[in-house]
């Protein structure tokens, strides 16, 4: 008995009706193009210098903010809420008086609202994340993976938000 070479049916077509292999050329162009990568800052803003940027865009909710400067803002945050409950308890005898404790609450919550949705831009997320910890049962858990991706790096490329934060002040 003779043996049969083997058929490859699938480039001899052994099935009836099937269409044509289509060819699939490259892309044309790179599909990573758009993406322009620029380094991360090669060292954290200040203490000071964060401050200072933080209050100076403190209405600003569309550009990027640093690790480094949400960071330090935030220990700024909660370092002049706690002075400035001391100073109330302080104050008033009985412990009643808060009146310091809000201004200052007041005066500092839009500014550390603004850094936080910059911060997040940096990661790439959006601002409106921030609105995810005031879901019922589920806010704490929201509002503690946002603290975790706080943490890490922002993204080393122009993303949809602006350029990479630069940790620099230009001072007029």
């Amino acid at each position: 008995m003779k043996e049969d070479t083997p058929v490859e049916w699938w480039k001899q077509g052994a099935v009836e009706g099937a269409p044509e292999p289509i060819v699939i050329s490259p892309p044309k162009s790179n599909p990573f193009h758009d993406f322009e990568f620029a380094a991360r800052p090669e060292h954290s803003m200040s203490f000071q210098d964060s401050i200072e940027n933080v209050i100076r865009n403190f209405l600003n909710f569309s550009d990027r903010a640093s690790r480094s400067e949400y960071w330090w803002f935030q220990l700024f945050f909660f370092v002049a809420l706690a002075v400035a409950d001391s100073i109330d308890v302080m104050i008033s005898a009985d412990g009643s008086g808060s009146a310091f404790g809000i201004l200052v609450f007041l005066g500092l919550i839009i500014p550390n609202l603004a850094v936080t949705v910059r911060r997040l831009h940096d990661i790439g997320y959006s601002g409106w994340f921030l609105l995810l910890p005031l879901i019922p049962c589920l806010g704490s858990i929201f509002g503690l993976v946002i603290i975790l991706l706080m943490i890490g790096d922002g993204q080393a490329q122009i993303n949809n938000f602006g350029d990479v934060p630069t940790n620099t002040i230009v001072r007029e």
